[in-house]
């Protein structure tokens, strides 16, 4: 963590991944993240901020629209990026 309005471009580079990812439906490798690389290790060093995305994505039906709000990366390494289904 950084106590500055900057982000690490590793984080970034995971967020990006995981809005692509969200957006294309790939449920399947969202929920084994470990395996998208180092990115994705370094931002998920544990999982319990992550977990409740799997929930959210799991209320998705097909033909539902997605978004994203609060949508940066700050603090170094910290997402802020929110879902929206529906």
């Amino acid at each position: 963590m950084v106590w500055e309005d900057t982000a690490y471009d590793w984080a970034l580079a995971f967020d990006a991944r995981m809005k692509e990812l969200i957006l294309s439906g790939d449920h399947k490798a969202i929920i084994h993240y470990s395996k998208l690389g180092r990115s994705a290790l370094l931002a998920m060093p544990t999982p319990e901020h992550y977990l409740p995305l799997l929930y959210v994505l799991g209320a998705q039906d097909k033909g539902d629209s997605v978004g994203f709000f609060a949508d940066r990366v700050t603090l170094g390494s910290m997402s802020m990026c929110s879902v929206r289904i529906g």
